[in-house]
């Protein structure tokens, strides 16, 4: 995995010199990652002619032209580089439009550098597995993209954190800023179907990370789990331990499936942590709820 990771290119894109070195120190020195940087379209196009990058993040605000427009290019340029769109606000237009050409992740400031490096690796590590399998002819990766792109688009299959409103955020991170209290967790987190971090709250350090990144890789399904032992239907319950911590997993929600994620230490009651997060959840999933459906179906993707 050390030999995958110097072997792979980033490209950092932002008007802001702060984010960029941020940017650069945690994918280098935490990820162990190579990065280049530019602080404008022109810069970004010129590095993007030179380098054949796997992963670019980019800023949707520079100085000359935009993201948006540095993600059209890099389709027609690097199509096997994906593109991360960092953005000032949450705005679930904005979203809709980055991955409609292409994007494959839309994070929103202010950043937390963690969930940033753990998004990245996801992405990457998803690269990796698409390289080494093998292309099947009758399943092109354009019609993968286009199919990827719809479900996105698609209100019916869109991931969760793609149409929350603004007051839903808020009060989803309210809910779990009290679980993190409730429970004295060290992290409390909720994750959409597709990776993205809809909240959170506490502090992850790089153990707590990538025992998180293992917990929620697992498929929960294929396991005994707590919910099943307490003949319970509606939340999906297990747990995943560690040396030190665990992480306590509830996947609900229906259309839109999340998983709460609770990491504490190894000395809290198991009893009290799955009391407070069945409450979050349950409240969490009414807010889910609250999201309004489509009234009409959308024509579907031909093949």
């Amino acid at each position: 995995m050390a030999n995958a990771r110097k072997q792979e290119r980033i490209l950092i894109v932002a008007k802001d010199e702060d984010l960029r070195t941020q940017l650069a120190d945690t994918l280098e020195l935490a990820g162990g990652y190579a990065t280049n940087q530019a602080g404008s379209f022109e810069e970004a196009l010129s590095e993007i002619l030179l380098t054949d990058f796997d992963l670019i993040v980019t800023e949707t605000e520079l100085p000359d032209l935009s993201g948006m427009d540095l993600l059209a290019v890099v389709g027609g340029l690097r199509p096997g580089a994906r593109v991360i769109i960092i953005d000032d606000d949450l705005s679930a237009k904005s979203a809709v439009a980055v991955f409609r050409l292409g994007a494959v992740d839309y994070l929103y400031k202010p950043l937390n550098m963690t969930f940033v490096l753990m998004q990245i690796e996801r992405q990457l590590e998803q690269k990796r597995a698409d390289r080494a399998r093998p292309v099947e002819p009758e399943e092109p990766k354009t019609r993968e993209v286009a199919r990827d792109r719809a479900r996105r688009l698609d209100p019916r299959t869109r991931p969760a954190a793609l149409v929350l409103g603004r007051q839903q955020f808020k009060r989803i991170n309210i809910e779990l800023n009290r679980l993190l209290g409730h429970v004295k967790a060290s992290f409390v987190g909720l994750v959409d179907a597709d990776g993205n971090m809809v909240g959170a709250a506490g502090t992850l350090d790089d153990y707590d990370l990538q025992l998180l990144t293992q917990a929620l890789s697992i498929d929960h399904t294929a396991q005994r789990s707590l919910a099943s032992i307490l003949d319970e239907s509606k939340f999906h319950s297990t747990y995943f331990e560690g040396s030190s911590n665990g992480v306590y997993i509830i996947e609900f929600g229906s259309p839109y499936t999340v998983s709460l994620a609770v990491i504490c230490s190894a000395d809290v009651k198991p009893g009290m942590v799955w009391l407070y997060s069945k409450r979050t959840a349950a409240i969490i999933d009414e807010i889910l709820k609250s999201i309004p459906l489509p009234k009409a179906p959308l024509p579907r993707l031909q093949e």
